[in-house]
Formats: C-alpha cells, sequence, structure tokens
C-alpha cells in the first residue's frame, strides 16, 4: 500500500514537460504556461532544451500560431541562450502567415521584426520559401490595425526574399 502512495504522490509532484517526455500526452499551452508561473520560465526551458521531442512539440505549437502558444513563446523568450533564440524566432516566423496580428504584437516583446519577419527556412525544398514569402505578405497586408501597421508595412520589406532568392 505505501507503495501506491508513494507512487502516486511522486505521480501528483512530477514536472508535466518531464512526463511528457517519458511518453504521457504532451502538455498544453496552458499547462506549459502553468508550470512557467509556478517555476518560471528558465527552469522550464531548460526543462524542455534537455528532451529534444518534447522541444520539437512546443516548437510545433507556437507554428501553429495559436494565442496561447505564442504566449509560451513569449515567456520562454527572456530565458533563450542564441541556440534556443533562433528557435524561437523560427517557430514564430511560420505563424506570420496563419495569425499575423498575434505574431506582429509580440515585437517589442522579446522578438523583433528582423528575427520573426523572415523566411525560417535554412536550405528549403525549391518553392518553399517563394510560397512561404506568399502568404506572409497577403496576410500582412491584411492587417488594419493603426498599432501594428507600421509594424506589418516593415515586416513586409523583412519578409521579401533577396532578388535572385
Amino acid at each position: 500500500m505505501r507503495y501506491v502512495i508513494a507512487i502516486l504522490l511522486s505521480l501528483a509532484l512530477a514536472d508535466p514537460v518531464a512526463l511528457a517526455a517519458e511518453g504521457s500526452t504532451s502538455p498544453s499551452a496552458q499547462a506549459l504556461l502553468g508550470l512557467i508561473a509556478k517555476e518560471g520560465g528558465r527552469k522550464v526551458l531548460w526543462n524542455l532544451w534537455e528532451r529534444d521531442k518534447e522541444f520539437d512539440r512546443v516548437i510545433s505549437g507556437i507554428e501553429s500560431g495559436d494565442p496561447s502558444w505564442l504566449k509560451v513563446a513569449t515567456a520562454l523568450k527572456p530565458f533563450s541562450d542564441g541556440a534556443a533564440s533562433l528557435s524561437l524566432d523560427y517557430a514564430v516566423a511560420p505563424a506570420l502567415p496563419k495569425a499575423p496580428n498575434q505574431v506582429l504584437a509580440l515585437v517589442g516583446h522579446g522578438f523583433s521584426a528582423a528575427d520573426i519577419c523572415t523566411s525560417p527556412f535554412i536550405e528549403p525544398d525549391p518553392g518553399v520559401a517563394e510560397a512561404y514569402e506568399r502568404q506572409a505578405l497577403a496576410a500582412l497586408s491584411k492587417v488594419k490595425a493603426p498599432a501594428l501597421a507600421p509594424i506589418a508595412a516593415e515586416c513586409s520589406k523583412q519578409a521579401r526574399l533577396p532578388d535572385g532568392a
């Protein structure tokens, strides 16, 4: 009986990121935000960073453009080093065509237009970067909020591929 209680207690106190890394379902954006509030962004980020599959799931969530996942990106960004920052930037950039208003609102909150208004591909297959450029520019052209319009204009410049790319 003590063994069962010990197991149940350890599960109740376990880090959801660690549980997800061990094969449980991946924590939701809301669960991660709660964990960040409780344990701090630095600890959560580096726990995720040490678990490639779990970090990749978080990156995929951010790429979706879902507002909750973009909040996760914002909460983790202050604690990221060069590699983690680049990963977060490259996760926010694909969200731009899907949620331009939400992504542009991140500029000045840990993210810059130069970092997230760019093609998030290192060596894309032919046509991939061009398709992203078209989608991003189309989404940015629909941004009408007065506070975001100047950022959208700057972002449009940044999102354009160099001639001949």
